[in-house]
């Protein structure tokens, strides 16, 4: 009875199957056990046969223990095995009525116990799965807090120096890098004007233009301190680097944000610095650097610009020592 069973239902279970098909295949196992042991017993003609029956309980036993049967599926055999028991013994006539009622306590009580071990220990695996998901969750939100910053969502520049550590230590040294720094224009008196939760406020819309404008998972925009933005463009040459910039400020200026900070009415503009070079010929230090006087230049000539423009770039050959150049006259 059982053999065959056993081989019909490895062939029957499959890694795509239905879950609840699955489980009840296996938990037909235990049953199928028990009622091979119970047709015996209520065949035979033996008059030892009353001891038989007790086999039951080793299945009871090995479905609660050793097969860690889902709870439910677990109460679900042991109720079956119960009522089929109940009605084997108390049918057999070698088996007198008190003899009988003991057997049905005892294995009824076993199922008892060992259903309740099985409860608990599947609560408390639960549990500890729940437990470790939780602190997994924690470890990626405090992971992912120490890389952004709260307010604009951006990344910090802890998480910059991550970056840029793996890109000059493991990049290609031949490959170009360019940094465009982004300073939005007379955020102070902005901020003095329309107070911290306004300003707050514009440099989130701020920050949500220049991340709109970013290529691809290599560039990365961070929140450089205060209104100043910083974004690391890894394989890109100079002229690539100011047409983005160039993007990124007439985003910023198409978003219309008012500005009477200076007693006369405008919108918020801002200014944004480029460098670039080699890998191998210009470390993280030296071009943030220069695309910082960069930065300078262009609100030396007038803020709302990208320094250096991309005419001046390209007659310099769009190489980043010239672009670096041009951005500490």
């Amino acid at each position: 009875m059982v053999t065959p069973w056993l081989l019909l239902t490895g062939w029957l279970i499959r890694e795509d199957s239905p879950k609840l098909f699955r489980e009840s295949l296996v938990a037909s196992i235990p049953v199928a056990i028990a009622l091979q042991i119970l047709t015996s017993f209520v065949l035979t003609a033996s008059p030892d046969a009353a001891h038989y029956q007790y086999f039951v309980l080793l299945v009871v036993l090995f479905t609660t223990t050793v097969q860690r049967l889902p709870f439910r599926y677990a109460a679900i055999v042991c109720g079956i095995i119960l009522a089929c028991h109940a009605a084997a013994v108390m049918a057999s006539p070698l088996m007198s009525w008190p003899i009988a009622s003991v057997a049905v306590t005892t294995l009824a009580v076993t199922a008892y116990l060992t259903l309740l071990s099985n409860y608990y220990l599947e609560r408390d695996g639960r549990r500890a799965y729940l437990h470790a998901l939780r602190d997994r969750l924690r470890h990626q939100e405090a992971e992912l807090a120490s890389k952004h910053d709260p307010l604009t969502d951006l990344a910090n520049r802890r998480y910059l120096a991550v970056r840029a550590a793996e890109l000059w230590q493991k990049g290609d040294a031949a490959s170009p890098v360019a940094v465009v720094m982004i300073d939005i224009d007379h955020f102070k008196a902005f901020n003095d004007h329309y107070g911290h939760v306004v300003g707050d406020a514009c440099i989130k819309r701020v920050a949500a233009c220049v991340r709109a404008e970013l290529r691809s998972g290599d560039d990365l925009a961070v929140r450089y301190g205060g209104e100043e933005l910083l974004v690391l463009l890894p394989k890109t040459e100079a002229g690539d680097a100011i047409r983005l910039a160039e993007r990124i400020r007439r985003s910023i200026e198409s978003l219309g944000i008012p500005h009477e900070g200076r007693g006369t009415v405008s919108t918020v503009t801002a200014s944004c610095g480029v460098a670039a070079g080699p890998v191998s010929a210009i470390s993280e230090a030296e071009l943030i650097a220069a695309a910082d006087a960069a930065l300078y230049a262009a609100k030396r000539n007038g803020r709302n610009q990208v320094w250096p423009p991309l005419l001046r770039a390209a007659a310099d050959g769009e190489l980043g020592a010239n672009v670096t150049i041009i951005g500490r006259r």
